[in-house]
């Protein structure tokens, strides 16, 4: 069995590392519409719509222009952006996406940020 080590990982816009990130979690979905018939004697369910959805966070870091500077600029403006999810040095799921973020500051932490991303478009795995 092949282990992907998590270090690996990153979150990019086009090829360019969104800095100082930690961690990105990204949840698939399926919608389902019951197509069960009279005398049938188990429910039958029929896939319609697919949606999904991520999230990522870490350190903020306002100076990182291909990265962070970008989705703060996409979240303003409300546009669309198409991050990719490394999962290892080659291997990503990406899809357009609106992004929204959360800002945080403690006296005794960082500034950190998370990203949810909502999809506006299909999920690809390359």
């Amino acid at each position: 069995m092949t282990v992907v080590k998590g270090n690996t990982g990153s979150v990019r816009l086009s090829t360019m590392t969104v800095a100082e990130l930690r961690d990105w979690s990204l949840e698939v979905s399926q919608d389902y519409v019951d197509t069960t018939s009279f005398a049938d004697t188990f429910r039958e369910q029929t896939p319609t719509f697919a949606s999904w959805s991520a999230t990522a966070s870490g350190s903020y870091d306002i100076t990182d222009t291909n990265g962070q500077l970008a989705m703060q600029t996409a979240w303003l403006a409300g546009s669309q952006v198409t991050p990719r999810f490394y999962t290892g040095a080659s291997t990503y799921y990406s899809g357009l996406a609106y992004v929204s973020a959360s800002i945080s500051a403690a006296v005794d932490n960082v500034v950190t940020i998370s990203y949810t991303f909502t999809s506006a478009g299909a999920l690809t795995y390359t």
